[in-house]
């Protein structure tokens, strides 16, 4: 009985003491916020924080959560004011205005998550999404975790089976322009028919070029602005195996002669480190293809109107195939863990957070 009775005193213990840290945990996060609101789009570290489930990153994932909650609250409020409600739905852009802020309302808002404490994992359990990845910082940057994990996963299997395979980034771009559409179109274009020779090849044995060189890879459209020149920013991060090194200079006049405007071509080897691997450069590529906090709440909404339904990622070769789960949740371990279910609500104000409202001790039957 006396045993009994200490074991249940320290399992008391243990439940008040994860409560306490979490508290804790939540209330710095308020600190951190500060510095982070006008971050850049998410990079290596950001994204593993997001996707992973260890229980010592959780802090630091809560803490990003709230970072681009935050975000997705600014755009909301701006979306607020391009809803007339006096139109009683006649006007077009006013009723998607008020769609697209209905539905950011209500992302993100309260997160729940599963500390299985005996094994030391953390799964996010429920959350509302709003799918607006062009939009939503929320929506982009879950999307951009589970791509970088799968594309991870898939890099490591194809160097494990062939070790001389090569790692590169590849960044492809066109012509600045003031209009977003004319120059997505004229990028895509140019990088389909890059593609279409690429096949060709790889089919047919003609048509070879440096891009040929290839095994497989997968890439991402990004767009910047530049607010002094008025101007959008177009180009393609393309994270690549090889077979042989490229010849940059060929490489760029293949691009040129195709797209009459750019000679533009970056090639970057990557090296794995024993911290991060391969992830910081397959995050430059996962990262979501619009820099959230560089392009103004205005200048979101122009291209979330503009790129909404367009294809802005892909992949071929060897890397073709890798499917992103479209759940933004966590697949959970074996239902006869204990685990400490954590109810999140955000708080929106300079300091935007997740605070922690409710926690809940469930145990197997």
């Amino acid at each position: 009985m006396k045993k009994n009775s200490e074991l249940a005193l320290a399992s008391r213990c243990f439940f008040f003491l994860l409560i306490l840290l979490t508290k804790v945990g939540t209330k710095l996060n308020k600190k951190d916020n500060k510095k982070a609101h006008n971050s850049d789009a998410l990079a290596g570290d950001e994204l593993q924080a997001l996707q992973s489930a260890n229980a010592d990153q959780h802090r630091d994932k809560i803490t990003r959560f709230g970072i681009l909650k935050h975000r997705a609250k600014l755009q909301e409020q701006y979306l607020w004011t391009q809803v007339d409600f006096k139109s009683e739905g006649e006007d077009d852009l006013s009723n998607k205005a008020l769609k697209a802020a209905t539905k950011l309302k209500g992302c993100g808002q309260f997160l729940i998550f599963r500390n299985y404490y005996t094994i030391d994992q953390v799964k996010l359990e429920k959350f509302h999404v709003c799918g607006q990845h062009l939009l939503c910082p929320m929506c982009a940057g879950i999307r951009a975790a589970r791509s970088m994990k799968r594309y991870l996963d898939r890099i490591h299997e194809l160097i494990r089976d062939n070790p001389r395979l090569k790692p590169v980034l590849i960044t492809l771009t066109v012509k600045n322009g003031e209009d977003l559409e004319e120059r997505y179109n004229h990028l895509t274009s140019s990088f389909r028919t890059l593609l279409s020779r690429y096949r060709d090849y790889k089919k047919k044995g003609r048509g070879f070029n440096q891009f040929c060189k290839i095994d497989g890879a997968f890439y991402t459209t990004e767009y910047t602005y530049n607010d002094k020149t008025k101007q959008w920013h177009p180009h393609i991060h393309i994270f690549a195996l090889l077979n042989e090194w490229i010849d940059q200079e060929e490489l760029a006049e293949t691009w040129h002669d195709i797209t009459l405007d750019s000679y533009i071509v970056d090639i970057r080897r990557v090296k794995k480190t024993k911290e991060h691997g391969y992830s910081k450069a397959v995050a430059e590529v996962c990262k979501y293809a619009l820099k959230f906090g560089d392009l103004s709440v205005e200048n979101t909404w122009d291209a979330f109107l503009t790129l909404k339904g367009k294809r802005l990622t892909g992949s071929f070769g060897s890397m073709h195939g890798v499917k992103i789960p479209d759940k933004a949740t966590d697949d959970m371990p074996l239902e006869e863990l204990p685990y400490l279910e954590m109810f999140y609500r955000s708080v929106f104000d300079k300091k935007s957070y997740y605070n922690l409202e409710i926690t809940k001790d469930v145990k197997p039957q």
